[in-house]
């Protein structure tokens, strides 16, 4: 297996579209469903990936209009193989639903809506896709909320999403408090630089007259 770092552009495309083509041919339930899959195959066995770039791609794919997995394989193959790789990652993760959904068209009135073994099935996809929607949660969660106000801002946005606030209206609201977040940490970043700077200074000028006056006394 060739190292993906050291791969020519021809085996990255391939790469992305068998890769994409896999995910969405055997993940059900979605783009949220696909991330752990994505995760296991781009950051932990491939390492094209890092897991903040991961956490950026989950936050813009499901920011901008479109379908979580088809934003989700354009920004890989931009990250990849550039607008190639972009194509080619797209055009794994349409073949296998556009072949499934005209399968399914075409039986679709001949099934038995009432059928106990297809509804069963049905039940059991919904708990697994659950399931692996809370793993890929509980991971983001750690890796991005490390601070007491962004616990408060999760807890804020969740009780919202509880009273049934529209979602639009949450992202659109955690816009300018992201803003106001980074604004402020970069200025308690600049003030503890600047409070810091004299002391800094004349600890290294104290360092300075110590090592010449042991200088001295050896001499």
């Amino acid at each position: 297996m060739d190292d993906a770092v050291t791969m020519s552009t021809t085996k990255r495309l391939l790469l992305l579209y068998c890769s994409f083509f896999r995910i969405t041919a055997l993940v059900v339930g979605g783009g949220l469903a696909m991330l752990p899959v994505i995760e296991e195959i781009f950051v932990v066995k491939r390492k094209l990936l890092t897991r903040e770039e991961l956490l950026d791609m989950t936050a813009l794919t499901q920011t901008v209009p479109g379908i979580i997995a088809v934003n989700s394989a354009v920004y890989i193959g931009m990250k990849v193989a550039g607008v190639p790789g972009a194509l080619a990652a797209v055009a794994g993760a349409f073949t296998p639903p556009f072949t499934v959904i005209l399968i399914i068209a075409s039986l679709f009135p001949r099934l038995d809506p009432h059928n106990r073994y297809l509804l069963g099935a049905f039940a059991g996809i919904r708990a697994c896709v659950t399931g692996m929607i809370l793993v890929t949660g509980t991971r983001m969660f750690r890796r991005t909320v490390k601070t007491r106000l962004e616990c408060a801002v999760v807890l804020i946005f969740f009780v919202l999403a509880i009273l049934k606030v529209s979602p639009a209206l949450l992202i659109l609201a955690a816009i300018p408090f992201g803003w106001c977040y980074v604004w402020w940490q970069t200025r308690r970043l600049e003030q503890a630089e600047k409070s810091a700077g004299p002391d800094a200074e004349s600890s290294s000028n104290e360092s300075e007259s110590a090592s010449k006056d042991a200088g001295e006394g050896r001499s």
